[in-house]
């Protein structure tokens, strides 16, 4: 079943966006919120970076972010499934 795609507006560095998307609005809002709160973030740490180097580097953050989460959850998995075949075998002994 395919989800329902619905129009949201957001407001990044006090400039209006229109999104379409099929994630819940609660969704489609904190990542607007996250991508506004990167960007004033690079914007106080330097004075003079345009509007493409905002963006790129914005973006740069948030996925250096997103891929130290995806290892994490890899390495967490890696010791759960481990854990779970030591109890499979500790519990075919008995």
């Amino acid at each position: 079943m395919k989800s329902e795609t619905k129009r949201y507006k957001v407001v990044i560095l006090d400039k209006e966006y229109n999104i379409v998307s099929d994630e819940p609005e609660e969704h489609v809002m904190a990542a607007a919120t996250l991508v506004d709160e990167t960007m004033r973030g690079l914007i106080a740490e330097s004075q003079r970076v345009d509007q493409q180097q905002l963006a790129v580097l914005s973006s740069l953050q948030i996925a250096s972010k997103l891929l130290n989460t995806e290892q994490k959850l890899t390495v967490r998995q890696k010791r759960e499934d481990a854990l779970i075949e030591w109890t499979e075998d500790a519990l075919s002994t008995l």
